[in-house]
């Protein structure tokens, strides 16, 4: 675990941690992230299933995920494509701009090349809030389909169980959220002058826009894998060579729910879906102890500039400071960037790793 990472236990609703606890953990001088654990029994085992199910999604046929692009090409030739050549019930949303269902080579990196290193799969959770409908949507914001969009699954009989799992996941991590925001609004009630009372807790429960992203990180091929003893951070570089596997970023949401990580060597596993003639769930698969390679994961950018390796215990959840939080405290509690670092494989094996993140966000 990163020093500045804290515990919090979210048991029977338990939200007594110490305001030194969360400035050490959200406050100006923090790495942002504070660690919940105590988490509700079914957590281990929906992580377990739903990180085993990120591999296998990946591995759907391509008439199911939707087209995807390997060479760089530009975003209007890619809208063109996906429009009028992608199959009816593909995964892959150009209307929702990629960001609701499954999305690969469509999110673009600062060099202005397509990110092909992972796979993602953007779920709406509005119905944390018990709607099966089309969202309320407030007619003013009808341009912003990535918030508004119904979700779309795979087909029950290619991956059995994997919507449920998903929304239970979820569910339970937003649940573990309002604990979190509960415990942040007693905060800024005491600190901070004309602080409406149960604000950010009121957000993270009504929102209709909350957005979970379920991450498949593609084993690296051996010449896209940095050499850490000769890969140096310069906090004033333009390209980071340490972000390999997701560059350089602050959340933009109230607070993101994250899971820790698992890695997968599929090569040893190969993530093979059932016949189309089973309806059982397929098999979670194994996932390795550690990271193969011990410098590989999610790393914080403290603000002196620092770089720090964060550790979510397997059977903890992690929350990070977003930009609205940010906004909502006055800066009390403050957003900072970080990044994911891909690592080699061992043995000649085909690592993945997958994880889960939940970005709770004001609604429209």
């Amino acid at each position: 675990m990163a020093s500045g990472a804290l515990s919090h236990h979210a048991r029977a609703g338990h939200t007594s941690v110490s305001f030194d606890k969360l400035e050490e953990a959200f406050g100006p001088s923090s790495l942002g992230i504070l660690i919940v654990r105590d988490l509700p029994s079914q957590y281990l085992d929906l992580r377990r299933r739903l990180l085993s199910d990120a591999s296998y999604l990946a591995s759907l046929p391509s008439h199911v995920l939707g087209i995807h692009f390997s060479k760089p090409t530009t975003p209007l030739l890619v809208a063109l494509i996906d429009l009028y050549a992608r199959p009816q019930d593909s995964l892959s949303l150009p209307e929702a701009r990629y960001l609701t269902g499954w999305s690969h080579g469509k999110e673009t990196l600062k060099s202005g090349s397509y990110d092909t290193q992972k796979g993602s799969f953007y779920v709406n959770c509005d119905f944390h809030r018990g709607s099966d409908g089309p969202k309320p949507v407030n007619e003013a914001y009808w341009e912003y389909p990535e918030l508004t969009a119904s979700n779309v699954w795979p087909p029950e009989e290619m991956l059995p169980g994997f919507q449920h799992c998903f929304e239970d996941l979820c569910n339970l991590i937003i649940d573990v959220a309002l604990l979190v925001a509960r415990a942040c609004d007693r905060y800024a009630m005491a600190k901070i002058e004309g602080y409406q009372s149960g604000y950010l807790e009121r957000v993270v429960r009504t929102s209709t826009t909350t957005k979970a992203r379920l991450l498949h990180y593609f084993p690296q091929q051996s010449h896209d894998r940095v050499d850490p003893s000769t890969a140096k951070e310069d906090p004033d570089r333009d390209e980071n060579p340490l972000d390999t596997w997701c560059t350089t970023h602050i959340d933009h949401g109230c607070l993101t729910g994250l899971t820790a990580a698992v890695y997968v060597d599929e090569s040893a596993h190969p993530p093979t879906t059932p016949s189309e003639n089973s309806s059982s769930a397929p098999a979670p698969l194994p996932f390795l102890p550690s990271a193969p390679d011990p410098n590989s994961g999610l790393y914080i950018r403290s603000r002196t500039g620092a770089v720090t390796k964060v550790m979510i215990p397997t059977n903890c959840l992690g929350f990070q400071t977003g930009e609205t939080l940010q906004l909502i405290t006055g800066g009390k509690f403050q957003a900072v960037p970080h990044f994911v670092r891909a690592g080699g494989s061992v043995d000649g094996g085909q690592v993945a790793r997958n994880t889960l993140a939940v970005f709770t966000q004001p609604g429209v």
